[in-house]
């Protein structure tokens, strides 16, 4: 074994794992130059820090990196359990998406991981149902399999498809991430947690659009089914065809689909099978049930048209908004509870995984619909991600 040498050779009696140092700052999208500089370090040594496995420090540095990075010392000194990387992950998010904001997923990714790590120490997490299809696997067919694999009929609606996840052994997190400190491309990822990276996970963005929640989630599903291993190919189209052919397969698609095309007669299918208006028409176009011409008409009048209770756009907000709650989860929520215990703090959740900041793990539970999640972060004070949350005992 390599014996560690001491950075500053200086007095060396802990490890500070540059995993967990880099977590710490790229969830709170802090520089790394702004980091090493209230650390009173150059960027060339912090950076050796955060790209090394572990490396023992005085405990003088480390208070020194944990009031850089505003985190716990208990934090940057527990070696990390889950084994995310950026290249593991997938989105739904737009192109531009940058190094920084994939990161700070990651971060988020690993949080979660943490806590479920933790949490199956004490508690049966749910057996994992999610298919994982041949490369070979054409969209449509992976989500013909994947709706047979949760027990569903091709006529068969999906009224609650975060539940229905949530059942088969997916976890989901619903956070209400700010826009200055998050990505702001970010619509949803899926990864692989776990140290089998067994334990499949959705995080979508906190959104007031049933709609939009749903096709992420679908989205992210197709995904984890067809793209744990596969990185090559139009990774988005295929995903994007996966969720239209989950949530209303081809042959319910084609019986239900109206003589004349219009947004009015396109209404029913959405409010029976949870699609939007702009879903239906793609997967339409797809089926070859909409030609080329009138699908671009069909988005013309949804440019055009104007909802008469906000004044915004079908484009923007389609008619049928308010029809549906966005779906939220609660299985992580109740994992933890299981885990941790009716009457745990959000402080007390951070002692057990590892030191996460008590704010984050409120973030985490503010998007979990359960009445322990709300009971927790009831009192939880909506600071600034770089303060500390206070719950009233």
């Amino acid at each position: 074994m390599t014996t560690m040498i001491p950075l500053w050779g200086v007095e060396a009696d802990q490890e500070v794992f540059g995993e967990r140092l880099r977590d710490a700052r790229v969830i709170q999208r802090l520089k790394s130059s702004g980091v090493a500089e209230k650390a009173h370090l150059t960027p060339d040594r912090y950076s050796r820090l955060e790209n090394s496995l572990s490396t023992k420090v005085n405990q003088k540095r480390i208070a020194a990196l944990a009031d850089a990075v505003d985190f716990p010392i208990d934090f940057l000194t527990s070696p990390p359990v889950t084994p995310v990387q950026r290249g593991s992950l997938l989105f739904r998010a737009k192109k531009g998406m940058t190094r920084g904001e994939e990161d700070q997923l990651v971060a988020w990714a690993r949080l979660i991981g943490d806590l479920l790590h933790r949490a199956e120490e004490d508690v049966r997490l749910p057996y994992v149902k999610v298919p994982r299809v041949s490369p070979s696997t054409s969209p449509a067919d992976a989500a013909r399999i994947s709706r047979s694999a949760f027990g569903l009929a091709d006529d068969e609606p999906i009224p609650h498809l975060v539940r229905l996840l949530e059942r088969s052994g997916v976890h989901v997190a619903s956070v209400d991430f700010s826009a200055e400190l998050h990505a702001k491309y970010h619509d949803a990822f899926s990864t692989w947690v776990g140290y089998a990276m067994d334990r499949p996970l959705v995080v979508t963005r906190s959104s007031s659009s049933w709609e939009r929640t749903r096709l992420s989630v679908a989205h992210e599903l197709g995904h984890l089914v067809m793209h744990q291993t596969r990185r090559e190919g139009d990774l988005e189209a295929e995903a994007y065809t996966f969720a239209s052919e989950f949530l209303l397969p081809r042959g319910a698609l084609q019986e239900g689909w109206p003589r004349q095309v219009t947004l009015v007669s396109l209404m029913p299918l959405k409010r029976k099978w949870g699609m939007s208006l702009a879903s239906l028409i793609e997967h339409g176009y797809r089926n070859g049930l909409v030609e080329s011409t009138q699908r671009t008409n069909l988005y013309k009048q949804m440019s055009n048209r104007r909802d008469r209770e906000t004044g915004e756009r079908w484009r923007v907000r389609e008619p049928g908004w308010n029809d549906r709650d966005p779906e939220r989860p609660k299985l992580i929520a109740k994992v933890a509870e299981a885990a941790f215990g009716p009457n745990v703090t959000t402080q007390g959740i951070s002692a057990e995984i590892y030191g996460w900041r008590s704010d984050l793990i409120g973030k985490l539970l503010e998007g979990q619909l359960t009445d322990w999640s709300r009971a927790v972060t009831a009192t939880h004070i909506n600071e600034r991600m770089g303060s500390v949350s206070r719950l009233r005992l």
